[in-house]
């Protein structure tokens, strides 16, 4: 009996994800929502190639951000350098988005998200993380670029 309860607590647990899921990914999002989302996507696979100096066409010249486990906010200069380092390091396995809101209001998009990785080092030893991330958007052209964001690595 008691598997029983467990199973159909853990059924009850999964279809309750799952419809979570499906609500996230199933929103309706205007053009414009689209339109940043499709520049995540975009971001992702750039990522997961590796290419620093295709990454940082992702991101304006005055940009900045904060790693909350660091002490202060890094602007573009220290991001390229840090893309540089970590690229030189470690092996980006796997990198997922799943947007939460979306919130555009002429040329800027705020976007809250959920972000995991994972990425090997040399070793071979597999790092993961995940957690919230906020992004604030600015639109030049026809594109969108990473102004400044926020996360935090669980």
């Amino acid at each position: 009996m008691k598997n029983f309860v467990r199973s159909r607590g853990f059924l009850a647990f999964f279809i309750m994800v799952l419809l979570t899921t499906t609500l996230v990914f199933a929103k309706d999002w205007s053009a414009e929502q689209k339109n940043v989302l499709n520049r995540f996507k975009e971001y992702v696979a750039a990522n997961l190639k590796g290419n620093v100096k295709e990454i940082m066409t992702y991101f304006h010249p005055k940009f900045t951000s904060w790693d909350y486990a660091q002490e202060l906010p890094a602007n573009y200069d220290a991001l390229r350098k840090m893309m540089d380092d970590f690229f030189k390091s470690y092996k980006l396995i796997k990198f997922d988005v799943v947007p939460l809101e979306i919130q555009v209001e002429g040329n800027i998009a705020i976007v809250h998200l959920k972000y995991s990785e994972s990425f090997s080092d040399s070793s071979g030893k597999e790092i993961v993380n995940s957690g919230p991330w906020t992004v604030t958007m600015v639109k030049q052209g026809d594109k969108w670029f990473f102004l400044s964001y926020s996360w935090i690595a669980k």
